[in-house]
């Protein structure tokens, strides 16, 4: 695995590259990730997704080792900044797109910006509420990071990262997806926030894509049918054998799904 870098109209973004296991005969495929991640996320199912094609997982602008942002973006901006990316990159279309939570929602603008470059999509566990229920919930993630000079503001980000997911991560893993957290310090939210002020049902309902929903055993579950739902002609898929920690412990098995969905 090694780095990658492309010039946007939001400033450089980097992604880790997996080169395709023997012939590239397939579409690259680009991991969206979730946030408040990067693309590390995707580190562990990269080596077990890479049958024939290459795979890139990118950062969004203000994660990881992208540059930061200076104001609030939205999923449009993401979108748009992994279609400059790509281009920049030397990745030609056709491609595959992988979203996990908010990567799901770029993914699907992705498509709308630049439908002739995206092959396929396969969502995995999708954030799809309604402008209701968005609203309900906005106040309450996008709480910026309380930055200061002791070391309790970074609770949250240790309990998140860490503490509450030790018994499924590895402790040098969930070190890693932590120290990826606090890297956007006070703007860890930005994602939270574009994501729940995304027009889900006019967007996904208006996806011309070929698509597939994979719904793990999560809290998103009911959410992901009700994508599926209104995604014209998508392929539902209830991933009953991954409970928790979809790209930890289920990594192997989350693999395994995504490779048919493709």
């Amino acid at each position: 695995m090694r780095k990658l870098y492309g010039n946007t109209r939001f400033g450089q973004v980097h992604a880790r590259l997996e080169e395709s296991d023997g012939e590239a005969t397939n579409a690259p495929l680009v991991c969206l990730h979730p946030a408040p991640s990067s693309g590390l996320y995707f580190e562990t199912a990269m080596p077990m997704l890479n049958d024939g094609r290459k795979v890139i997982a990118p950062d969004y602008p203000g994660y990881g080792g992208s540059d930061a942002l200076e104001e609030p973006p939205s999923i449009t901006d993401y979108a748009n900044a992994m279609v400059d990316f790509l281009d920049s990159a030397g990745i030609e279309g056709p491609v595959d797109l992988l979203g996990f939570h908010t990567g799901c929602l770029v993914a699907a603008e992705m498509a709308h910006i630049d439908a002739g470059r995206v092959r396929r999509i396969v969502f995995c566990d999708v954030p799809y509420f309604t402008s209701e229920q968005q609203e309900a919930m906005r106040g309450k993630v996008t709480q910026p990071m309380p930055v200061g000079t002791e070391l309790d503001c970074l609770e949250g980000p240790w309990k998140f990262n860490v503490a509450s997911r030790i018994n499924d991560v590895s402790i040098h893993r969930a070190l890693a997806l932590f120290a990826e957290h606090i890297r956007s310090g006070s703007k860890d939210w930005y994602g939270f926030g574009a994501a729940f002020s995304y027009d889900c049902f006019s967007k996904f309902s208006s996806l011309d894509a070929d698509t597939v929903c994979l719904a793990t055993q999560s809290a998103l579950h009911g959410p992901t049918e009700s994508a599926a739902k209104v995604i014209p002609g998508t392929s539902f898929v209830d991933v009953t054998e991954v409970t928790t920690a979809v790209f930890e412990t289920g990594a192997e098995a989350i693999a395994r799904r995504i490779k048919e969905a493709l």
